[in-house]
C-alpha cells in the first residue's frame, strides 16, 4: 500500500509541476515577442513612388506590410503588396515579399525612423491615419477620387 501512495503523490507533484512550468512559459510568452509597440497602426503617404496612388504602410510589431491603392483601389483590394519585418535594432525594414507590380520600389531593405505620428522609409514620411495630417490626407485623396 505504501508503494500505492508513494506513486499517486509523485505523480500528483509532477502534475503540478509541468502544470506551474506551462503557466510560467504562457505568462513569458505573453510579455515578450510581438506585443504590440507604439508604432503600431496604419499609416499613409500621398503620391508613393512618384505616383498619383495612395501608399498604407501597416506595422503590426516585427511585421509591416505596404500597399499602393489607385482611386478604386482604395475601397477594394491594393494594386501593389509588399510585406517585410523590422530588423533587430528597428532602423531598417528589411522586405521580404515583393509585390508583383513593375512599379513597386520595395526590394531588399530601407532606412527608417520614426515619430509618435509618422514613420520615414527612406526619406518618404507615412503619416499615422488617426493623425490630423493623416486624417487631412485620407480626406483629400477620397474628394479627389469622387467617394
Amino acid at each position: 500500500m505504501s508503494i500505492t501512495r508513494t506513486t499517486r503523490r509523485t505523480r500528483a507533484k509532477i502534475a503540478v509541476s509541468i502544470g506551474a512550468l506551462a503557466a510560467g512559459s504562457l505568462i513569458l510568452t505573453a510579455c515578450s515577442g510581438s506585443s504590440g509597440s507604439k508604432r503600431d497602426g496604419t499609416y499613409y503617404i500621398k503620391d508613393v513612388n512618384g505616383t498619383s496612388d495612395l501608399g498604407q504602410l501597416v506595422v503590426k510589431g516585427n511585421s509591416v506590410s505596404h500597399h499602393e491603392y489607385d482611386c478604386d483601389g482604395v475601397y477594394e483590394k491594393p494594386d501593389v503588396t509588399s510585406t517585410g519585418e523590422f530588423n533587430k535594432d528597428q532602423s531598417q525594414i528589411i522586405w521580404t515579399v515583393a509585390g508583383e507590380d513593375t512599379r513597386n520600389k520595395r526590394t531588399g531593405s530601407e532606412p527608417i525612423s520614426t515619430s509618435d505620428t509618422s514613420i520615414s522609409i527612406s526619406g518618404s514620411v507615412y503619416v499615422r491615419d488617426s493623425s490630423d495630417a493623416g486624417k487631412a490626407l485620407l480626406d483629400g485623396f477620397k474628394a479627389k477620387c469622387g467617394k
